[in-house]
């Protein structure tokens, strides 16, 4: 998993295509997925920016620092604000806070904050709106599948009759696959194929859609590292990628101390009681940092 060239992370993406289930993380089948309609309000969560939303500090957009026009930045704003009233309103019914909704509502403001208020080149600044999108989307999709489809597959509310426009999730688990159905949530039941006569009954049989044909796929320039390497149906992967955006913008430590190499060891380790200070030899320049 790493970031492509539009500043998300392609396939392994949870706001653009569907992810193996994870346990720990089961709200991500929850999260809904691209309106049909451009003029649904929600739309603008996976609206890519363009250079001419940048508004450039000095006038130079590809060479200065600046931020988010600040028409775009309040859709954001209205969408962030509907979406607190509704967590404040969970957390008056709710006596045990939920932790994942914690931190996911510290990041969307962390986020807001930082495209609101950080002058940055246009590149954070991208990366900085899909920053917001994803805790935006991943935030509305929990507090869907805490209210809505977590009380269905408990038996709270009623079994759902129709699919909701979600991105579901894969899952090899009837169980899971029960309580998905019984949500209303997109699910792809994964099976073994085996030689021989299959053992299930297939209805019909379906070429599966490639990433490539619908997502970005090529690395920005410069590449991006590896985020995350290995299973995709676990905790870390999904950690891995939430770690690697609180992080993405974090500068060089000015105070991060590395020994000079031009420095000579000490010969000993008793610290000198002369008053008088050390010579250097003709040939040794004096080091200067």
């Amino acid at each position: 998993m790493y970031l492509r060239a539009d500043y998300r992370f392609g396939p392994h993406d949870h706001t653009l295509w569907p992810q193996p289930y994870i346990p720990e993380y089961p709200h991500l089948g929850a999260i809904p997925s691209k309106p049909i309609d451009p003029y649904d309000p929600l739309s603008i969560m996976w609206w890519n920016p363009t250079h001419g939303d940048f508004i450039s500090s000095n006038g130079a957009v590809m060479d200065g620092i600046g931020h988010l026009l600040r028409a775009r930045y309040s859709e954001f704003e209205e969408l962030q604000k509907k979406l607190e009233e509704r967590i404040s309103i969970y957390r008056t019914n709710k006596s045990n806070p939920n932790k994942v909704l914690a931190v996911l509502e510290r990041d969307l403001l962390h986020a807001s904050n930082h495209i609101r208020h950080l002058k940055t080149t246009f590149t954070q600044m991208v990366f900085g709106v899909t920053e917001f999108q994803h805790c935006y989307l991943e935030l509305l999709g929990l507090l869907d599948y805490l209210e809505i489809y977590k009380p269905r597959m408990d038996g709270i509310l009623p079994a759902a009759t129709t699919v909701a426009n979600c991105f579901g999730a894969f899952t090899h688990a009837p169980n899971v696959v029960q309580d998905f159905f019984t949500a209303g949530l997109p699910v792809w039941f994964t099976q073994p194929l085996r030689p021989g006569q299959f053992p299930h009954n297939v209805l019909n049989m379906v070429a599966p859609f490639e990433p490539a044909k619908f997502l970005y796929i090529d690395q920005p320039n410069p590449p991006s590292p590896i985020i995350y390497d290995g299973p995709s149906n676990v905790y870390k992967k999904h950690n891995a990628l939430h770690r690697f955006s609180r992080t993405w913008l974090v500068l060089k430590d000015p105070f991060e101390y590395k020994p000079s190499s031009t420095t000579l060891p000490s010969t000993s380790t008793m610290p000198s009681t002369s008053s008088q200070a050390p010579t250097r030899s003709t040939a040794e320049p004096p080091h200067c940092k």
